[in-house]
């Protein structure tokens, strides 16, 4: 047996080598797919916290883009600080508006009615808390630039307010007098 090994002694050799580099490269090989998983799990947990920033800077952009489009519009709504004053009670700075509105553009005011609750109103029909609503149905008396004054000036307030429902007839004996029944819906926002 001896002189078997003795003459098969290249043969050993190379197949003890073969093992040796086969078990070698099997570590080696192990190892680089062991790195190789351990990164996949790694990026993909980092992959999953990138989403989630994406998903919250999306969120934010969509929030800051409806809050640029509502600050363009230049429209808000008037918020009363506390609970000291009725929903009534809080259209009193917006009232003071129209009205001032109405004596610098020099239109007289023949009659006035307040609604504070209309029906047709889709803010109060959404029923959301803290939001009121006001109509007032004004008769006035005034020319054509005065009017005209008067609802520039009610355009470019910056609370949201509605203008509606404007029917003119000149006066019968001075058509350069208009006689106008119109109406204005304020918002108001009781915090």
């Amino acid at each position: 047996m001896e002189k078997l090994i003795k003459d098969k002694i290249l043969y050993i050799l190379v197949v003890v080598a073969a093992i040796i580099g086969g078990l070698y490269g099997t570590w080696h090989f192990a190892s680089i797919a062991l790195d190789s998983h351990n990164d996949i799990i790694q990026k993909k947990a980092e992959l999953e916290t990138k989403q989630v920033k994406l998903a919250q800077i999306r969120r934010q952009k969509a929030n800051n883009v409806q809050k640029k489009k509502e600050a363009e519009s230049g429209k808000v709504i008037y918020e009363v600080l506390g609970q000291q004053f009725s929903p009534e009670a809080s259209f009193g700075i917006m009232f003071e508006n129209i009205l001032s509105n109405i004596t610098n553009s020099g239109i007289r005011i023949r009659s006035i009615d307040y609604n504070y609750q209309p029906a047709d109103d889709k803010i109060l029909f959404a029923n959301v808390p803290g939001y009121n609503a006001c109509e007032l149905s004004f008769v006035a008396v005034g020319n054509y630039s005065q009017f005209q004054k008067f609802f520039k000036n009610i355009a470019k307030e910056n609370y949201l307010s509605n203008l509606y429902e404007i029917y003119i007839e000149p006066y019968d004996k001075d058509k350069t007098i208009l006689i106008v029944k119109f109406k204005v819906r304020l918002y108001t926002k009781t915090v």
